[in-house]
């Protein structure tokens, strides 16, 4: 079976008319955590129609693709209502068992940093994991395994905008 996601991950409450205009659409996850479908077409794609600029330094050693994007932040504190965001970027690309995950997180606006793994974002956010269990699965990704068809769209949209 497959695990393969990219997702934006807030602690607590957002602004549903703010995920909206970001054409994202929230997964409520354990632990007060909701989850956000993303892609990296899909922040290259608000990136470049915003005129945002940079990355945030990423070492990827293969696996899934991560989205780099600056302008992840500024989805972010919309969402949220303040321009100091705390999130967690992940994304995981799994078959049978063997893959890789990646993750990245923010802490009251400060910068994007790499984390070893998705459990280390989630205890950033402030999940502890439950006995017997790890973080991941405490708040529920696992029954998240792919990124929704909704999203496919972006690919184009980079395609239209020469991204």
């Amino acid at each position: 079976m497959s695990h393969a996601i990219t997702a934006l991950v807030l602690s607590g409450s957002y602004n549903g008319e703010a995920a909206g205009r970001w054409d994202l659409v929230p997964v409520a996850l354990g632990g007060g955590l909701t989850l956000f479908h993303v892609t990296h077409y899909y922040t290259a794609y608000w990136q470049e129609r915003l005129g945002v600029s940079g990355h945030f330094e990423f070492r990827s050693v293969g696996g899934p693709v991560f989205p780099t994007e600056n302008v992840v932040r500024v989805v972010a504190a919309d969402l949220v209502g303040r321009p100091d965001p705390t999130f967690a970027l992940v994304a995981t690309e799994y078959f049978a068992g063997v893959g890789d995950q990646a993750a990245a997180v923010c802490v009251r606006g400060g910068s994007i940093r790499q984390v070893a793994s998705i459990n280390d974002a989630l205890r950033v956010l402030g999940v502890a994991a439950a006995a017997g269990s790890d973080e991941f699965d405490t708040v529920g990704l696992t029954a998240h395994r792919s990124t929704p068809d909704y999203l496919d769209r972006y690919e184009d949209l980079c395609d239209e905008l020469g991204v």
